[in-house]
């Protein structure tokens, strides 16, 4: 694996555990409301119109719509870089938009009261849907980030198939047609999981004595990515510059 590939899993680890982060914070201290996984968040959003467990459905709807609005958000800096991937400066832009959505959110909980933590929780989903489609641009391995379940799904598909290859052939069946992924891409996953339960740990180790300030550590991680990003762009720009080199 190249230097340059390792990077760019790094920074795509990196996106996932802001996003253990985010989830945790959200679950935590803003009403049980998950603002980067959208499809427990769906989950909870339609228990709540039933009642169930006293859930107030409009939290939950909040950070739909933020998400949703990240999204857009991102969409529309990549628009014209939209069929290509890896890393560029408009995704260092919209490092730069999450990083400010993150940045926002802590210097704001000292002023937001518990009653009215919607903004908070728009701020919090808006980066993420920012993030989540950052990582669509990114293409490394077909992590998004954001889903961990899409991302389990495909490693355990990927290791029953690898399993059942390995087995066919020793017959006269011959190996099977579906398209293997990689060791890599596997390994690769499997940390990814990893890493977002970190993430959520470690972040609500910090809730815990800190409360929403606990935002502080995805802010800096995001930080952290955006100076490897930029490191990176730099990089390849020069070895562009001087292919010989």
């Amino acid at each position: 694996m190249t230097h340059s590939k390792k990077t760019l899993n790094l920074i795509v680890l990196l996106l996932t555990m802001i996003s253990g982060c985010s989830d945790a914070i959200s679950f935590l201290a803003l009403g049980e409301v998950l603002t980067a996984a959208m499809t427990g968040n769906t989950v909870f959003f339609g228990l709540s119109l039933v009642n169930a467990k006293d859930l107030a459905p409009l939290g939950y709807l909040v950070a739909l719509l933020g998400f949703m609005l990240g999204v857009a958000v991102g969409a529309f800096v990549l628009r014209h870089k939209r069929h290509v991937t890896g890393l560029n400066t408009t995704v260092l832009l919209t490092l730069c938009i999450e990083f400010i959505g993150l940045a926002l959110f802590g210097l704001l909980v000292s002023f937001v009261t518990s009653p009215n933590h919607y903004l908070l929780i728009v701020l919090l989903a808006l980066s993420m849907g920012v993030q989540g489609t950052t990582a669509r641009r990114l293409g490394v391995n077909g992590v998004p980030t954001t889903v961990i379940t899409s991302t389990t799904t495909g490693m355990i598909e990927s290791l029953v198939w690898k399993a059942h290859n390995s087995m066919k052939k020793n017959t006269t069946d011959g190996p099977v047609n579906a398209p293997l992924a990689s060791w890599s891409s596997v390994s690769m996953w499997f940390i990814d999981i990893v890493i977002y339960g970190v993430g959520a740990a470690l972040c609500g180790l910090l809730e815990l004595h800190w409360g929403l300030h606990a935002i502080w550590m995805p802010v800096c991680i995001i930080v952290i990515t955006f100076v490897l990003s930029l490191s990176y762009t730099s990089t390849q720009k020069v070895s562009n510059q001087n292919p010989q080199m």
